[in-house]
């Protein structure tokens, strides 16, 4: 009898062993089955985020160059100035969406990897409120650089005087302006310092060119030679083009010891000052040599103690 249940419960034992270990086999190929599956579910929704979020902004580049350009098109702004402020707007814009896709995109990336977001928006709240908080020039930048955008007080290409600073635009963004001056050095400044802004790109632009001539010469023969040279320069074929209306000969600015100063006005496109100017100082001082008209010229003159050698 003992025997019998021996043999019985060895059996019974054998049997339970062998399902078990069955069991437990199985379970560990389902589980790790499981996790394979899920990985390759999580790897394929994060490359699928990926591949929206970049198709996304892809997108969203060529809308907003479309959409800007063919809203500033129905406006009356020159064409130079409507390139710049479309060019402008469609940076800021286009920085400002790529930002919240990319955030978007992280979050979803986030809660596929199965992280929970709540947690992490609620900090990111809190967070956002003490920066904002402790961080009131950026705030004040952002509203200042809002209103810059808004009101076209100047756009890239643009040179602008800003204090002491002056220089090219090359680039406006909510928080900031960037400018290069003439030696090359790069100026950035932020949009809540900025409160008088000189643009010398705007609409038109003007040379004011000053003639200084020694105090005996003949005024009239001086007014007559400006007329002659610069009352047809609109005609010219190098540069006559950038020059928008007819040059204004002020006549006499000013009378020094040294000699008098004649001062002439000329309208020219924008940015085109510098150029119209210098060439035509240089053909009204050519035109002075060929008619005799002096140059002031300054002189010294030493004088001696009494009683001292000659």
């Amino acid at each position: 009898m003992v025997r019998v249940l021996e043999t019985v419960l060895n059996i019974s034992m054998d049997g339970l062993v062998e399902q078990i270990v069955a069991i437990t086999r199985d379970d560990v190929f389902d589980r790790l089955r499981g996790h394979l599956e899920g990985a390759v579910q999580a790897t394929i929704s994060v490359v699928i985020v990926v591949v929206v979020a970049i198709v996304i902004l892809r997108v969203l580049r060529t809308f907003v160059q479309r959409v800007v350009e063919r809203v500033l098109s129905a406006t009356d702004q020159p064409p130079r100035e409507l390139q710049q402020k479309a060019q402008t707007l469609a940076n800021v814009i286009e920085s400002t969406g790529r930002l919240v896709v990319l955030i978007i995109a992280g979050m979803m990336v986030l809660s596929t990897l199965g992280l929970e977001i709540g947690p992490l928006i609620a900090s990111a709240g809190i967070a956002g409120l003490a920066i904002g908080l402790g961080a009131q020039s950026l705030i004040k930048d952002t509203i200042n650089g809002f209103f810059i955008l808004m009101e076209n007080q100047y756009a890239v290409g643009d040179v602008i005087t800003v204090g002491a600073s002056s220089g090219t635009v090359e680039e406006v963004s909510l928080r900031r302006t960037v400018l290069r001056a003439v030696n090359g050095a790069q100026v950035v400044i932020p949009n809540g310092e900025i409160r008088t802004v000189e643009n010398q790109s705007k609409g038109w632009s003007r040379a004011v060119i000053d003639i200084e001539t020694a105090t005996n010469v003949d005024d009239a023969r001086v007014l007559v030679l400006l007329h002659e040279l610069l009352d047809p320069i609109q005609a010219d074929p190098l540069f006559g083009s950038k020059i928008l209306e007819p040059p204004q000969i002020l006549g006499i600015s000013a009378i020094s010891v040294t000699g008098v100063t004649f001062r002439v006005l000329v309208k020219t496109e924008p940015l085109q000052q510098w150029m119209v100017e210098r060439e035509l100082r240089l053909r009204i001082r050519q035109t002075f040599i060929e008619n005799g008209i002096a140059m002031p010229v300054l002189t010294s003159a030493t004088i001696a103690p009494p009683g001292a050698p000659a």
